[in-house]
This record gives structure tokens, C-alpha cells and sequence, in this order.
């Protein structure tokens, strides 16, 4: 939110003008997430579910022994907790390595802090993780830290150019019709046969898009 109005300028309230000090700015910035919580608790409560494949995903990888599992979301902890809790569910969250929310950290995406205090307690150097974002926010926070992003775009953040700004895959949904995709699928963009990850270049389909349907690759079963 802070990064949005530095870049697009601070909006006026109704108590004065735009904030000039970042006292001033940070305190906005507060205000303005307690609300949204408030609007999230609502939403939450009468129609939030995880995108297709998510819960999928993240199932799968949790049972691995070989895969360290972290959620690392920009959102204070009072509206993390309630949407997390309802979607994701308590029995989950509770098998997750690392999870962080935006209070956990002094600085929020992009800046890479929160993702790089994810890597330090997982102890797992920058070149081997993978991060899942669905936005340009995130995806600079992760490049930014050093690792491997792989998009999920909303309809809100779709025309953007994430490609171009480092992602190594854009997936449309992480399930179709015909498949879902896996944690092999996941750390195929990344890591070689060998298991040893290495940063690749974007990936872009035959036709030239970057955008990446997945109408082949793991069926679902």
C-alpha cells in the first residue's frame, strides 16, 4: 500500500490534506489496513475459497519430506489469520514450516524482507526456493530476495508484465479441467534433472506468449 502511494501520490482524508511526514504516512497506512481487515472479515465470512488447485498443491507438498512449506502474506495478522483460518483451515496451517504475516516484518512487499526472514528460519539458501505470487508486488520481493517466482495471475493483475520482470513461469490456474499441477511441475521451471536449481529465463510458450495454460504437463487423478 505504501509503495502504491509513493508511486501513484497520497490521497487526502477527510480529516485534511495528504500526509507529509511518514509518521504521518505510516499512520494512514495503519488506518487504512485496519479497515480493509474489517472489509475482509466480512467478505470472508459469506464467500472466500481458495482458487482451483491450491489446496491441492499445497497438500501435496506439505506430505513431502523433501519440500519446506512457508506462507509469507502482506496482510496484518488480525486479517491473515481470518482469511487463512476459513480457507485454508487450522489442521493445514499447522503442518506450514514458516508463516508470516505483515506485521512479522518492519518493511512489506516488495521490499524482500519478509521472504528473506522466511528463507533464514527455513535454512534454505535463496537459489533453491520457489515462490508462488500472484502479483507485481510479490514478484518483486521475491526476485528481490533471490528466488524463483512462479505467477498465478487474477483477473486484476493479468495484463501485467510479469515475465518482464522476472518470473520464471506465469500459470494461469494451478487446475484444469484435465490436470493439476504438482510440486515437480512447480520446481521443473527451476531445477535441472539433477535436483540443483539454477535460474532460467522466462518461460514462454511456442507462440511467443508468456502465459502458460498448463493443457499439458501433470493429468489430474
Amino acid at each position: 500500500m505504501k509503495w502504491h502511494f509513493n508511486r501513484n501520490g497520497w490521497p487526502a482524508t477527510k480529516y485534511g490534506p495528504p500526509p507529509a511526514s511518514e509518521e504521518a504516512k505510516n499512520k494512514l497506512v495503519d488506518e487504512l489496513q485496519d479497515c480493509k481487515t474489517d472489509h475482509y472479515k466480512v467478505i470472508v465470512d459469506s464467500a472466500a475459497e481458495a482458487r482451483p488447485g491450491v489446496l491441492e498443491l499445497m497438500d501435496e507438498g506439505l506430505a513431502r519430506d523433501d519440500v519446506a512449506m512457508a506462507i509469507c502474506s502482506a496482510a496484518t495478522k488480525a486479517g491473515f489469520d481470518k482469511v487463512v483460518n476459513s480457507v485454508v483451515g487450522r489442521e493445514r496451517l499447522a503442518k506450514f514450516d514458516v508463516i508470516l504475516a505483515g506485521d512479522d516484518v518492519t518493511k512489506k512487499k516488495p521490499d524482500p524482507l519478509i521472504y528473506n526472514m522466511a528463507r533464514e528460519w527455513l535454512g534454505v539458501p535463496a537459489d533453491r526456493c520457489v515462490v508462488i505470487e500472484d502479483s507485481l508486488v510479490g514478484l518483486r520481493a521475491a526476485v528481490g530476495a533471490g528466488m524463483h517466482c512462479i505467477i498465478t495471475p487474477t483477473a486484476s493483475t493479468a495484463a501485467a508484465d510479469f515475465c518482464g520482470e522476472g518470473a520464471a513461469a506465469v500459470v494461469q490456474q494451478l487446475r484444469g479441467d484435465t490436470y493439476q499441477v504438482a510440486i515437480d511441475d512447480i520446481f521443473g521451471f527451476v531445477c535441472d534433472d539433477k535436483g540443483a536449481c539454477e535460474s532460467v529465463p522466462d518461460v514462454h510458450l511456442r507462440e511467443g506468449m508468456c502465459a502458460i495454460p498448463w493443457s499439458t504437463g501433470s493429468d489430474a487423478k
